[in-house]
């Protein structure tokens, strides 16, 4: 009896593993709209609100995972993981979804996240 609920319980982690990402910060924010990355430059009505975005990790800060860049097929920008204190472990080419808010900073958009799911 012990050996099936052990078994049990092992075969329900694994499947909930299977089934979810990881989950960084305060996670992606359903009602953020999710916008391309093409839009983060083009659409100013965009400054200062809360999206999501979905792409792969082409480039991670190596010392402690404070940003990384995010590319989906219409282009690429910066996320700012240290403005609201996270890190992030080394996930290099893996997907995610971020939820943050779009900003400014040395003359290029950035999105300074709130929360971040590796699929």
């Amino acid at each position: 009896m012990k050996n099936l609920l052990l078994t049990a319980l092992l075969l329900g982690s694994l499947f909930l593993t299977a089934c979810g990402g990881e989950t960084y910060g305060s996670g992606v924010d359903p009602a953020a709209p999710k916008v391309p990355v093409k839009d983060v430059f083009l659409k100013q009505e965009l400054m200062g609100k809360k999206v999501t975005l979905e792409g792969k990790i082409v480039s991670q800060c190596q010392s402690n995972g404070c940003w990384f860049y995010l590319q989906d097929e219409t282009g690429q920008i910066f996320i700012d993981l240290a403005k609201n204190q996270m890190t992030l472990p080394s996930r290099p080419g893996k997907q995610v979804l971020v939820s943050g808010t779009v900003g400014w900073s040395k003359q290029s958009h950035l999105l300074i996240a709130n929360g971040v799911e590796v699929k």
